[in-house]
């Protein structure tokens, strides 16, 4: 074996070992599962979609099954979330309606954005009771107040929007 023999040797392996380093480095963001069940009026709202909006990043969105409940996911079913705090959306039309419009909407139009429903979540790493979107029929109910003051957080010994135990969570 010739010295360049083993300096080629010594680079292949050297560029294996930092190719390796790096992947090692690059680790997918850790993803909290969320469920939960949407309430209308203290009922399971029994179809719909609910979607979360971070402050930047891709919006997660599950199907509300027909006691309430939804599970959240972005790119793969059930997949879960970064992480963070989070804006929420609710649509949900009449079943019966041969048109999804807004004449046809069973939950009020302030919660079918982001922006004026007034309902917020920061879901922490570990999160694992299910989340409580509670909504209203009363239009007055959350009408002008920001969303900082209706905020809902998951963190322990708050109870504005605590997860209830008892909906079924992991």
């Amino acid at each position: 074996m010739t010295c360049s023999d083993v300096g080629a040797a010594g680079r292949l392996l050297a560029a294996v070992v930092l190719v390796g380093l790096a992947a090692g480095c690059v680790r997918p963001p850790l993803l909290v599962p969320v469920n939960g069940v949407v309430l209308l009026d203290g009922k399971p709202l029994s179809s719909g979609v609910v979607q979360f909006q971070p402050a930047s990043g891709q919006i997660a969105s599950g199907a509300i099954a027909t006691d309430g409940t939804f599970t959240l996911s972005r790119h793969l079913p059930n997949d879960g979330i970064p992480p963070g705090t989070y804006r929420v959306a609710v649509t949900a039309f009449d079943p019966l309606a041969e048109v999804q419009s807004v004449e046809n909407l069973i939950v009020p139009v302030r919660y079918t954005r982001f922006g004026s429903s007034g309902i917020e979540f920061t879901v922490f790493p570990g999160t694992s009771e299910p989340l409580v979107v509670a909504l209203s029929s009363d239009a007055a109910d959350v009408e002008g107040v920001p969303a900082s003051e209706s905020s809902h957080t998951t963190s322990e010994g708050d109870d504005r929007g605590t997860p209830d135990a008892n909906l079924g969570g992991s």
